[in-house]
């Protein structure tokens, strides 16, 4: 969901913003499709490659804590058996006692254990198991949403298209805002706002240098 929501988000953003300008700026339906073109391909590429190496990173971090959360705890299951060893002993329990009494402890540590992996990868939003997987679906997110803003210039004249894929990016921005609100239990109307006003934000400022730098 994470890489759905950020290169979905991030494509409409960054694509509307950029073409905007480069529209205001040129005038020409052409320039844009081909500026609009290979940002869309090489921020779909980039954004994917850092979604793996960031995944990568992530789980590479995590591994070795619980690497060593599994030395820590084998290291304390071993201190403790052998004192509760002498105080068993000590009380009387014979061999057979003592042998079970420790599998019983080691049964609970491995357990313990387990559950300190699936909380680690549970709380870790910025972690994918699968890093692969995590950057083909930012991959093709970004491409998608890059592609539903520039198409609008592609087949329509360049007022009307700067138009529609306004209102392309307002409708999917909406779209993205209340799956978020079902999936995280967010306030709909709350995310919504926050995703306008950065695309607002975006296009503005995308706007401005495209008058500023009119060729």
């Amino acid at each position: 969901m994470r890489e759905v929501v950020f290169g979905f988000e991030d494509s409409l953003v960054s694509t509307l913003g950029a073409i905007s300008g480069v529209a205001i700026g040129s005038g020409s339906t052409e320039t844009v499709v081909l500026t609009g073109s290979v940002l869309i391909v090489v921020e779909a590429i980039s954004m994917g490659a850092g979604s793996y190496l960031s995944s990568k990173s992530s789980a590479e971090i995590y591994e070795e804590r619980l690497k060593q959360d599994a030395v820590r705890v084998l290291s304390e299951r071993v201190n403790e058996e052998e004192t509760l060893h002498e105080r068993w002993k000590r009380h009387g329990f014979n061999k057979l006692e003592i042998e079970e009494m420790r599998k019983a402890i080691t049964r609970e540590r491995e357990q313990w254990l387990k559950e300190v992996r699936r909380h680690e990868y549970r709380f870790a939003p910025a972690i994918s198991e699968k890093p692969v997987w995590a950057a083909l679906t930012m991959t093709v997110c970004y491409a998608v949403g890059g592609t539903m803003i520039l198409l609008p210039y592609a087949v329509l004249p360049m007022q009307q298209g700067m138009v529609v894929a306004g209102l392309v990016a307002v409708a999917a921005m909406m779209l993205l805002a209340y799956s978020k609100s079902v999936l995280a239990g967010v306030k709909f109307w709350k995310s919504g706002l926050e995703m306008l006003l950065v695309t607002a934000v975006a296009t503005g400022a995308g706007v401005i240098c495209g008058l500023l730098l009119q060729i």
